[in-house]
């Protein structure tokens, strides 16, 4: 049977997950309902939609960039008789936005990704590091190419696989026993850490979630990302355990950086509390395997 090889992405995927689970820092409060729900959005917002950045407020008008949903921008203002908000970045205007595309930052914020955690025993190599970069999240089938020839191959849910590269918007795999195989993203969840419980027991709880703060092109950037957030955010984000993974775009790759542990109500507290500091922040729900 052939090992895969040691993926080097996967060794930077192993924080103390296991005490991070035991110990969870202390939550920010509760943040308290907002102004402006349901009105045009003045100060700090959030986009509900991808959106593109026009020049001005007319459809008809030149792109000059595009924003993800959930992004945290400052709406300047709408101007009379139009729908559309000026919005900015940094301090700066970049353009103008759909006015129905901005929410106020108080809002419940929905999962925006998901990722997994995997047992140690079960998915790590002697030396403690990962045999791959994902896990399956249900029972599938992809292309397999062997001895040069392309065949349909059937994986279970949990079967851990390690990313080779991402060409047309499909992700090229590899297990123990796989060389190659040809999966959609949406069905692989990226792992960002393990457990050494059997959850056939007491234990903690399946399922946990993480705040998602950027997304860089190399696991060094994101790691350097962590010290420039907690320098942004505040020195309370410091004791959680933060996470880097692997995301994977249309055309690539990049990797994103998160932290928790986190309930469902603290997670989305924390975002709000971002949010009010012009940080952005997307929900991770965080699966146990």
């Amino acid at each position: 049977m052939k090992i895969l090889p040691k993926p080097r992405a996967a060794r930077l995927l192993l924080p103390a997950l296991v005490s991070a689970l035991l110990l969870c820092a202390p939550v920010p409060g509760r943040a308290q309902g907002g102004p402006n729900l349901g009105a045009p959005q003045v100060g700090e917002t959030i986009l509900n939609r991808d959106v593109e950045v026009r020049v001005s407020p007319d459809e008809a008008s030149r792109v000059v960039m595009t924003l993800p949903r959930g992004k945290t921008v400052a709406a300047f203002g709408t101007p009379r008789r139009t729908s559309w908000t000026q919005i900015g970045l940094g301090g700066r205007d970049v353009g103008y936005v759909p006015s129905d595309s901005l929410d106020s930052i108080f809002v419940a914020r929905t999962v925006a990704s998901r990722a997994a955690v995997v047992g140690r025993q079960r998915w790590t190599f002697p030396d403690g590091t990962l045999r791959g970069t994902h896990v399956l999240a249900g029972n599938a089938s992809g292309t397999e190419i062997k001895d040069g020839k392309k065949r349909e191959t059937k994986l279970e849910r949990g079967a851990v696989l390690g990313l080779l590269d991402v060409q047309g918007g499909k992700a090229r795999m590899a297990s123990d026993s796989i060389a190659s195989i040809t999966l959609p993203p949406d069905l692989l969840l990226p792992i960002i850490g393990v457990h050494d419980y059997d959850f056939t027991g007491s234990g903690p709880p399946r399922t946990f979630y993480a705040a998602r703060v950027g997304e860089f092109l190399t696991p060094v950037e994101a790691e350097n990302g962590w010290t420039g957030f907690v320098a942004a955010a505040g020195p309370q984000y410091a004791p959680y355990a933060h996470f880097i993974y692997p995301t994977m775009g249309k055309d690539g790759m990049a990797f994103a950086l998160a932290f928790g542990p986190l309930d469902r109500t603290g997670v989305n507290n924390v975002c709000v509390a971002l949010a009010q500091r012009m940080l952005d922040c997307w929900i991770v729900e965080v699966e146990s395997f």
